[in-house]
């Protein structure tokens, strides 16, 4: 990249005075020219910029070839071409984004004939797997949040197929928070085929002119007497329940602290073991799944003849009693009282783990005093904390742009109502969510988020209360402030959002923190792992890069695909679309037969085959009853058990009467929206009652809300 003057990255492939010229990340793109690369930098220090200079690199380097830029959410997708669309001088309509609302066609026919290509990583991985392009002539693939290249993520089966495929192929693997430890760091740069890493923090001496101080206050609030003896109620009523983990040994009695995630575990390790089974997981994924290996929870279960749903269920009951017990402790009175009249619901609907709390002497006990009680004067000491704050931020710094995070959607609704009625005058509040499928709440589409954003640069909108959706890659606009209802204890959601600020002036971030309650522990552990994290990757010689790994230059056909037309591309296609299952099937073959390859070159293999064992397929665990449930898998079918039986599928009065409703009063199973809630008010399904049944029905598969009607998609009978 050649840079004409020192304020400005001007080159082939940027348009003119468009880029800022920053030295660090000068020298980023240097070092990451010609090697596989992660790059860690703290959100604000410019990882797209990064980004924009590579592409305009490697576009240098191969004008005939493609960029891909992967991002893991379609916002994230959109803010990628908008970014791409405003600093690349590039034809518009060559850089495009991919959904899977396009159709495999037309993203075939898009993919031939663009240079940049910006996509969420399942689109591009569907459409490889099934042979619609292939990655030969793409001369680079970005990674953004490239922490997430873990596990079966998409960006895992990209990244291999890519370095298998491309004759020079270039990753750039962006993120400000990879890990908390080594190993996640090593598997991200595994994974990545990493021969470079690049961390940047603020107090380098390259970043130090670009950047502004951030302060931290740690708001340390106590709760009011009432809420304690609430607390303390619902404390013993979960001890109760704990007990029956206790003697049955399910858990260790001696821990100082439990978390939800204690009884999640138990429920997971329960699932896995019947999926193991069944014959749905392989031993080597079973055990690597499993939180408890010795002995394991199954096995505790069969052995003194426990009754499996009785487990499943007061998982369910403690799991519910410490996120109530958090909500009081670290939240509001309102949503605990909301959460109360959930589970009041759930009871009514015979939900045995509800049940059993709501009919407790302490559930009855603290309702009714909460009922009895002003709920103003059982307010949590952090809303009043946060007024103060904010007041301050306007009188002291003369700031009217303020980030707070929040947890809980319903937490975000109640401070939007505070602070407006509060500031009514003065300022102007938004919340700003993600969407959800839930029938009765819809939250934010990508048109509202954008809109808000777009009047909170404006000035229109001086404090947004964002939920996590806030905190990763979204371009959400600079400010001096921002405020942390709850502490999170994941380092990387810790640096995101601290990110906010800080940017083009000093920063001031709030951390409020109820004392004696999870708070304090979630904190010092988001804290502790970002330290870790820290010290790891500027250390980072201990970390295993890939070395000499073999290129050549890319080859381009002499006649330009371009010239292809869309309809004779399409038409295609379309003549061999149904090979697409054959080419999984052929694909499920090759991998099957690289393992087997694999592990017969293996250290382990020369052991035991010294001994004089030969058949390695059983070690391995790939007979041809295994190779033949992997292909039917990925030809959506179900795989061969023979002894299976076909469960019965057991569904609910309300929910079997909601389908019956469109099924009767529908003209040819479609029925208008607000004719079936009055025809539902009849059987007397509302409110509650009603959208939970109908979101089951929808969820389930026999509804489906489509924007003003419903739709019958199949009888249950």
């Amino acid at each position: 990249m050649q840079v004409e003057s020192r304020k400005y990255y001007n080159g082939l492939n940027i348009k003119k005075d468009t880029i800022l010229y920053r030295h660090y990340q000068n020298n980023i793109v240097n070092s990451c020219k010609n090697k596989n690369s992660l790059v860690v930098l703290p959100t604000g220090l410019g990882k797209t910029i990064i980004g924009i200079l590579l592409i305009a690199h490697s576009l240098k380097k191969y004008p005939k070839s493609k960029i891909i830029v992967l991002a893991p959410t379609r916002p994230l997708v959109s803010q990628h071409k908008t970014s791409c669309e405003k600093f690349l001088d590039v034809d518009p309509e060559q850089i495009i984004s991919f959904t899977g609302k396009i159709s495999p066609e037309k993203r075939i026919y898009l993919f031939k004939t663009s240079k940049v290509i910006i996509s969420t990583p399942q689109v591009i991985q569907n459409d490889l797997l099934r042979g619609r392009y292939d990655l030969r002539q793409t001369s680079m693939i970005i990674f953004d949040e490239a922490h997430k290249t873990k596990g079966n993520y998409a960006y895992n089966f990209i990244s291999k197929e890519y370095i298998n495929t491309c004759n020079d192929p270039l990753v750039l693997g962006l993120t400000a928070s990879p890990g908390r430890d080594i190993e996640h760091i090593q598997e991200i740069c595994d994974n990545l085929h990493a021969e470079n890493i690049v961390f940047r923090s603020y107090e380098d001496d390259d970043v130090k002119q670009y950047i502004h101080d951030i302060d931290i206050f740690i708001n340390l609030v106590s709760l009011p007497v009432k809420l304690v003896e609430l607390s303390q109620v619902w404390q013993d009523l979960f001890k109760k329940f704990l007990r029956f983990f206790i003697d049955r040994k399910l858990i260790n009695p001696y821990k100082k602290y439990y978390s939800k995630l204690d009884f999640l575990r138990i429920t997971q390790d329960l699932t896995q073991s019947f999926r193991f089974e069944e014959g749905d997981i392989s031993e080597e994924d079973y055990l690597q799944n499993l939180f408890q290996l010795d002995p394991k929870i199954i096995d505790i279960i069969k052995e003194n003849d426990y009754n499996v749903h009785s487990v499943y269920s007061y998982c369910s009951s403690c799991v519910s009693l410490l996120h109530a017990k958090d909500l009081i402790e670290t939240q509001d009175i309102s949503l605990f009282l909301s959460f109360l009249e959930r589970l009041k619901y759930k009871a009514d609907q015979d939900t045995l783990s509800a049940k059993r709390i709501v009919n407790s002497k302490h559930f009855k006990f603290i309702y009714s005093k909460i009922e009895r009680e002003n709920l103003s004067l059982l307010a949590h000491p952090k809303i009043k904390k946060i007024i103060s704050i904010v007041r301050e931020e306007i009188e002291e710094f003369n700031n009217k742009k303020i980030i707070i995070f929040t947890q809980f959607r319903e937490m975000a609704e109640f401070l939007k109502k505070k602070l407006t009625y509060e500031f009514q005058n003065q300022l102007v509040v938004e919340k700003f969510i993600g969407q959800t499928s839930k029938i009765d709440d819809f939250g934010y589409s990508q048109k509202m988020q954008t809109e808000i954003l777009q009047k909170f640069r404006e000035d229109k909108i001086n404090i947004i209360i964002a939920t996590s959706v806030a905190e990763e890659g979204i371009d959400i606009p600079n400010v001096d402030a921002i405020i942390f209802y709850e502490p999170v204890p994941s380092e990387i959601r810790l640096i995101q959002r601290r990110g906010r600020t800080g940017r083009y002036a000093s920063g001031r971030c709030y951390i409020l923190l109820t004392e004696e309650t999870v708070d304090i522990p979630f904190y010092h552990v988001s804290r502790r792992r970002e330290n870790s994290m820290q010290s790891i990757v500027s250390n980072y010689e201990q970390i295993q890069l890939h070395q000499n790994l073999e290129r050549k230059s890319i080859c381009f056909p002499i006649l330009s695909l371009n010239n292809v037309n869309d309809l004779g591309l399409v038409k295609n296609f379309k003549e061999r679309r149904e090979k697409e299952k054959e080419l999984l099937v052929n694909r499920s073959i090759e991998e099957i037969l690289n393992h087997l390859d694999d592990f017969s070159k293996s250290v382990e293999f020369k052991n035991i085959n010294n001994y004089g064992v030969t058949f390695y397929s059983d070690l391995v665990k790939m007979d041809m009853t295994t190779m033949k449930n992997s292909i039917l898998k990925l030809k959506g079918k179900k795989k061969m058990n023979p002894n299976q039986k076909k469960r019965k599928r057991n569904i609910n009065k309300n929910v079997k009467c909601l389908i019956n409703i469109v099924k009767t009063y529908g003209n040819k199973g479609k029925l208008d929206y607000l004719e079936f809630q009055d025809l539902a008010k009849e059987e007397e399904l509302i409110d509650k009652k009603f959208y939970i049944h109908f979101n089951q029905a929808c969820f389930l598969g026999y509804l489906k809300r489509q924007e003003k009607s419903v739709q019958l998609l199949m009888d249950f009978e």
